[in-house]
C-alpha cells in the first residue's frame, strides 16, 4: 500500500491523465457556458428554467472545482493526486444526467478518468537501465 509521499504514477501515466482532465475541464467550461445561456436567453421567456439553469451552474462549479484541484496535484504524482483525478471522474458520472445528449460524452469521460486513475502502474517504468530517454516500444 502506498504512504502519502509516495510516488503512485509513471510519467506516462501522469501524461495521460492530464489529457484526460483537461477534456474534463473542458466538459465543465460548456456546462458552465449551458447554463450562462439559459440564464440569460431562456429564462426571461420561461420562468421554470431557474431550477435547471442553478443545477448546472452547481455542476460545472463543482466540475471544474475538482478537476483544478486535480490538475494542480497530478505533478506530484502520490497518492493525493490519484484521489482527486478519481473524484473527477466520479463527480462527472452524476454530472451526464443533467446535460440529456452530451451526457454520454461526460459519462465515457467520467469513465476513463477514473480507469486511468485506479489501474495499476509502475512508476520505476520512467527509470529503465539501458533504454535511452525518450524512447518508446
Amino acid at each position: 500500500m502506498a504512504t502519502e509521499g509516495t510516488v503512485v504514477y509513471s510519467q506516462d501515466r501522469t501524461r495521460r491523465l492530464r489529457m484526460a482532465l483537461y477534456v474534463a475541464l473542458g466538459l465543465g467550461v460548456v456546462v458552465a457556458a449551458l447554463a450562462v445561456w439559459i440564464l440569460v436567453g431562456v429564462l426571461p421567456d420561461d420562468s421554470g428554467a431557474l431550477t435547471y439553469a442553478v443545477s448546472l451552474t452547481a455542476a460545472a462549479v463543482v466540475v471544474l472545482g475538482v478537476t483544478t484541484f486535480a490538475l494542480r496535484a497530478l505533478p506530484s504524482r502520490t497518492v493525493e493526486a490519484k484521489r482527486w483525478c478519481v473524484a473527477v471522474g466520479v463527480v462527472l458520472i452524476p454530472v451526464s444526467v443533467l446535460l440529456g445528449q452530451l451526457g454520454f460524452v461526460t459519462i465515457v469521460v467520467g469513465l476513463s478518468v477514473v480507469f486511468l486513475a485506479l489501474i495499476a502502474d509502475d512508476p520505476a517504468l520512467d527509470t529503465r537501465p539501458g533504454v535511452p530517454k525518450g524512447y518508446r516500444r
